[in-house]
């Protein structure tokens, strides 16, 4: 084997990783890196163990390219709270409990995380719902001997607090429910999890495929998220889980 191809092509591979919006139908050297990765044992192995050691784990196919996952344990892990703690401290919770919903909303139910082939879409009024149904039912649970936890209550507070933008408005701010929605979106499709794909109902959105990976480490180490699906849910009854 040549090593010094050998590590060359680790390092492409390490560097089209880092392009999450990129795919191998529009990518010629992607596209011959996946391939090799797929068709060399020799070579996934090596780049295995490369992310093995950052406590990243793979998922490469020839449609959707390169999608890197980090384990709970990994230097390079992000979760939605390192993302929050970036925001102002006024918007912090609203936007991620709207990081939340839209997981929520994308996969609402569990079985379609593990499918490849579903088109997961989903619009910006569709994750304000889901954040109104769950907001409703803590305001009504706030009111019972339920131990529901006063710092949870707040943080839906404050999205209901939030004004409805007038239909077809233009500008977007953080100050109403669909311009936090649409900013949180915007995030997420710059970092390679969402596609927009027009503005019906405030805006129309598809999951990429680094998101369904995503929502699936999420739905097993956030309790958060367990709270947002349950309580968005029409037959889930207040202070359950």
């Amino acid at each position: 084997m040549n090593t010094s191809g050998n590590e060359m092509d680790i390092g492409r591979f390490l560097g089209w990783a880092a392009r999450p919006l990129a795919v191998p139908g529009r990518y010629e050297d992607l596209a011959r890196i996946v391939t090799r990765y797929r068709d060399d044992a020799e070579f996934a192995d090596s780049v295995d163990r490369v992310f093995a050691g950052a406590g990243l784990d793979l998922h490469v196919d020839d449609r959707d390219g390169i999608v890197v996952t980090a384990r709970q344990h990994s230097m390079l892990r992000l979760t939605v709270t390192d993302v929050v703690k970036k925001a102002q401290n006024q918007n912090r919770a609203v936007i991620g409990a709207a990081i939340l919903a839209v997981a929520r909303t994308a996969y609402p139910e569990s079985g379609m995380v593990d499918d490849p082939n579903r088109v997961a879409a989903f619009t910006t009024q569709s994750v304000i719902d889901t954040l109104d149904r769950a907001a409703q039912t803590h305001a009504d649970a706030s009111t019972e001997d339920s131990g529901v936890d006063d710092e949870l209550v707040e943080a839906w507070r404050l999205w209901s607090g939030l004004v409805t933008a007038r239909p077809n408005a233009q500008r977007r701010s953080m100050g109403d429910k669909s311009g936090a929605v649409n900013r949180v979106c915007r995030m997420l499709v710059d970092a390679g999890y969402l596609t927009s794909r027009g503005e019906t109902d405030g805006g129309t959105w598809t999951a990429r495929p680094r998101f369904r990976f995503a929502v699936a480490e999420l739905t097993e180490d956030s309790d958060l998220y367990a709270v947002v699906n349950g309580l968005a849910s029409d037959t889930t009854e207040p202070g359950t889980s």
